[in-house]
């Protein structure tokens, strides 16, 4: 079973997509901030890391390099409602998820 990593400050975003993934055969973890990402992934190794980029404190940019060096053998998606942040950043590519207002951003 693969383990997933939910890394989103909006706790009603947050908890769907744990519940939609966990309803669909992973087992996930949801944490509200880089900060409780970090302390979840010291003992645990995940295979997929879905994270926000927009986040305080830790922005999912900041998150993300730490992550790359921590785990690297785990996907990294990154999400944000705002395309402009990530639009020219050229380590990411950037895909709609159905017809959602969000944007996947992969690594």
């Amino acid at each position: 079973m693969f383990k997933v990593l939910i890394v989103e400050d909006d706790e009603d975003l947050n908890r769907t997509m744990c519940a939609f993934l966990s309803q669909n055969g992973y087992e996930t973890k949801g944490c509200l901030s880089a900060n409780e990402a970090y302390n979840a992934m010291y003992n645990n190794p995940f295979d997929i890391i879905i994270s926000d980029i927009m986040m305080s404190e830790i922005d999912g940019f900041e998150f993300a390099e730490t992550v790359r060096n921590a785990t690297p053998r785990a996907v990294d998606v990154y999400i944000t409602k705002l395309r402009e942040k990530v639009k020219d950043c050229k380590d990411f590519e950037i895909v709609t998820v159905h017809s959602l207002e969000y944007k996947a951003v992969v690594k």
